[in-house]
């Protein structure tokens, strides 16, 4: 289980971080540090979301028992794998976020740059302009803020 102020604490660091090596020129990895706190803002927003009040779920136990409860309070049963939820592909955490309708409705453009983000990309040599990170992190900033 990952703690909820765990999560809260990573995605402060995690742009602190981003925005430390944008400073430094270090752009790749400046995208790349900011995609994983977008990750853990829709991870936590997922937790508020779905009620996992302990925190995120790493294991199928933990998953199971946030389920049983659930399924035990809700007329509609929710049925989801941990694969569909611990997993880094942003568009379908923003799905079970419960955020998708607002950011795609509201902040689209900010979500197109941003869900260029994989983190098979730490592989990829990849020029990137200042000005490309700089567009990154604010619409990072502006989602995030947005989410949660």
């Amino acid at each position: 289980m990952i703690p909820i102020q765990d999560l809260k604490y990573l995605i402060r660091t995690r742009i602190k971080d981003a925005e430390i090596l944008f400073r430094n020129s270090r752009y790749p990895a400046s995208i790349y540090i900011a995609g994983y706190a977008v990750e853990i803002a829709l991870k936590f927003k997922m937790c508020q979301t779905l009620g996992f009040n302990q925190g995120f779920p790493e294991t199928r136990q933990e998953l199971s028992v946030y389920l049983q409860h659930i399924n035990k309070t809700n007329p509609l049963p929710l049925q989801i794998t941990l694969g569909q939820i611990r997993n880094h592909n942003l568009s379908d955490l923003l799905f079970f976020s419960g955020a998708e309708l607002k950011i795609k409705s509201n902040f689209h453009n900010e979500w197109s740059v941003i869900n260029i983000w994989k983190p098979e990309n730490r592989y990829k040599k990849v020029r990137i302009v200042r000005s490309k990170n700089y567009k990154y992190l604010q619409a990072v900033k502006r989602i995030i803020k947005e989410i949660n």
